[in-house]
């Protein structure tokens, strides 16, 4: 007996969508291999961080942030051992308590949003000393904020950076 298979209609294979990518996600998986110095991406956000009020933790206490500006992408690498206990260039000791941060331009004693765009955490730092001393780094974090965005193992991570503003609380 030889076995004949009848027709069977097939239905067209229609390939499935594709996940749109956030302008952040696009910049970092474009810049993921290229060795560049920071980029401003005016418009990008990670979706997780639009311009609305979130909260952060700033010296140990909980506040409400804006954020105002553009987000700027780039690299940010860690700072801490030997300097730990010298002066930062606000006059205060870098620690290992405080969620700080060096940064080149931006005006010492703001707030900034750094996000980890490598695992999505994200912690909002003071900006109290200068840095970092490498062009391809755009921020130098404390040790307590690199354990935040949890990078010390990598060492140099792709980080979003938006200054923000603290919101008063209309609870209070």
């Amino acid at each position: 007996m030889i076995f004949i298979p009848t027709p069977v209609e097939v239905a067209p294979i229609v390939p499935a969508p594709q996940p749109k990518l956030t302008v952040a996600a696009k910049a970092a998986s474009h810049h993921a291999g290229k060795e560049k110095p920071s980029r401003l991406a005016a418009n990008a956000r990670p979706a997780s961080h639009a311009n609305l009020v979130n909260t952060g933790e700033v010296g140990g206490k909980i506040i409400k942030v804006q954020a105002i500006g553009p987000c700027l992408l780039g690299r940010a690498a860690w700072y801490g051992g030997r300097y730990v206990g010298r002066r930062t260039s606000s006059g205060e000791l870098l620690d290992q308590t405080h969620a700080t941060a060096a940064h080149r331009t931006l005006p010492l004693n703001s707030l900034v949003r750094v996000t980890n765009l490598n695992n999505g955490r994200s912690v909002v730092v003071r900006i109290t000393d200068r840095g970092p001393v490498s062009e391809r780094l755009l921020i130098d974090m404390s040790p307590r904020a690199a354990d935040e965005l949890a990078m010390k193992t990598a060492g140099i991570v792709p980080v979003s950076v938006e200054r923000v503003v603290e919101v008063a609380d209309a609870s209070k």
